[in-house]
């Protein structure tokens, strides 16, 4: 097993490709020439083995460079996402207290001593602290230690396994673990990682894969939504495009079967800020059903009570300033991730969505993934985001926001579409039509933006 080191790394193989960015490829001896000044500048500024240090990661050089200097320092990154505002960057600063916040580009060269490599650090001591999309409330610090990222690349080996020429492309927000991982994995892996365009852009990302031969790509469903929906030239995926790993989110089976027709190798994934990002993903084989896949060496899946709750060596040590204690542990040390799901005959998991998302309506359950799935089913509707709203006499009532092709969509389709697949009490009773679904830093649907979206546009259909 390889070292979590870049400079290790640049020792085994130097002249190996490690970082492509904008046509540029930088060998690990390249890579290793600025971390040894980026941890040179570090320590000048006083930072010692341990300190926690603030770092506001993008796509590109310089914050891989900040993230591998850290890695060998020893030193904790708190991982700020560049879409902040004051307040809530003061809210996680407040809380993490670091020693030191990094701003800027690595310094030249000649401004600082090169660093000779530190001694190797545990595997018990943290990484990061990433910070959870607040999908269940207030973003919480998860304190994830070097083993966490070990077993999680060794579980994606286990999986899909590596080629020697594999390039995954970087276009998720590093400051999130989906992005995170990459770096990690291919750190370990001692693979090459191309630095994709940002912000998210189908068109200059469709040009990136093909220009920089990628073999790997990691997205939230709507991001391949966009890329399918691209039109002249339409996006079909390369030869050496191996795997597309789509999570953030269930993934729809009609955006499956868009990506299978596209001969797009699409993998449903699912994991969680709190365990490395993948828990379970599919294999080639399985690409076709309707799970996200068997769960992975290094994690334990249970349902109990239709929640999801792991346990294993991907897991946080707990959140910042808590231990694996009180909520949302149980007391024999499982992590209730707050997700509901199931386990198909063939072993792989099916993830329904949120527990708190779930719509109680006339004392009936509604899944809102569910309903979104099927209506992306029907002709002309590109996009889905079902919620509710308070109902005098049901309690709540479903409400669906929907993106549409008007050449292709009537009501009369969606109302034969729903009466076919869907029970009466899980069909939206309003909609609201929209240009397109408001999307969050992590890059999935924003419910709140978009029930503000929706506002007055919401109108009842009567043959609904």
């Amino acid at each position: 097993m390889h070292e979590l080191s870049l400079l290790a790394a640049a020792i085994e193989d130097p002249g190996r490709d490690c970082l492509i960015a904008g046509g540029r490829v930088w060998s690990y001896a390249d890579v290793a020439a600025r971390v040894r000044t980026a941890m040179a500048s570090l320590c000048a500024h006083g930072v010692e083995r341990g300190d926690r240090v603030a770092l506001t990661p993008e796509v590109d050089v310089d914050s891989m460079v900040w993230l591998y200097a850290l890695f060998e320092l020893g030193c904790p990154a708190v991982l700020l996402h560049s879409g902040l505002r004051d307040r809530e960057r003061a809210v996680i600063l407040e809380e993490a207290q670091p020693a030191h916040r990094i701003d800027g580009r690595v310094p030249d060269e000649t401004s600082a001593p090169p660093i000779s490599r530190p001694a190797s650090v545990p595997v018990e001591q943290t990484l990061v602290v990433a910070y959870t999309s607040g999908s269940s409330g207030t973003p919480r610090g998860a304190s994830l230690s070097r083993r966490a990222f070990i077993a999680s690349e060794a579980a994606h080996a286990s999986n899909l396994g590596w080629l020697p020429d594999d390039r995954w492309l970087l276009c998720m927000p590093p400051a999130h673990v989906g992005g995170l991982s990459i770096v990690t994995r291919s750190l370990i892996a001692r693979r090459c990682i191309v630095l994709g365009p940002g912000p998210f852009d189908p068109r200059a990302l469709s040009r990136r894969m093909a220009d920089d031969r990628v073999t790997l790509l990691s997205v939230v469903h709507t991001m391949l939504r966009r890329l399918l929906l691209l039109e002249d030239p339409v996006w079909t995926p390369r030869p050496e495009l191996r795997a597309v790993l789509v999570g953030g989110a269930p993934f729809p089976l009609a955006l499956r079967e868009k990506a299978k027709q596209r001969g797009a190798p699409a993998l449903g994934t699912y994991g969680c800020t709190e365990a490395c990002s993948q828990v379970t993903t599919q294999t080639p084989e399985q690409s076709r059903g309707p799970g996200s896949g068997g769960v992975l060496p290094g994690a334990e899946v249970r349902i109990e009570n239709d929640e999801i709750q792991i346990r294993g060596d991907v897991l946080m040590d707990g959140y910042l300033g808590e231990d694996r204690s009180g909520e949302p542990w149980t007391p024999d040390g499982w992590f209730r991730t707050g997700d509901f799901g199931s386990f198909l005959p063939d072993g792989q998991l099916r993830v329904g969505g949120r527990l708190d998302d779930l719509i109680i309506t006339g004392g009936e359950n509604v899944a809102p993934r569910e309903v979104e799935a099927w209506l992306e089913t029907v002709p002309g509707i590109e996009s889905a985001c079902v919620f509710s709203l308070p109902h005098a006499d049901w309690g709540e009532e479903v409400v669906a926001a929907l993106v549409v092709d008007s050449a292709r969509y009537s009501a009369q389709r969606l109302g034969a579409q729903l009466e076919k697949g869907l029970a009466p009490y899980k069909h939206p009773r309003r909609f609201c039509v929209l240009d397109a679904l408001p999307l969050s830093r992590s890059g999935k649907v924003d419910q709140v933006a978009v029930k503000a979206l929706c506002g007055v546009k919401l109108s009842r259909i009567s043959a609904l």
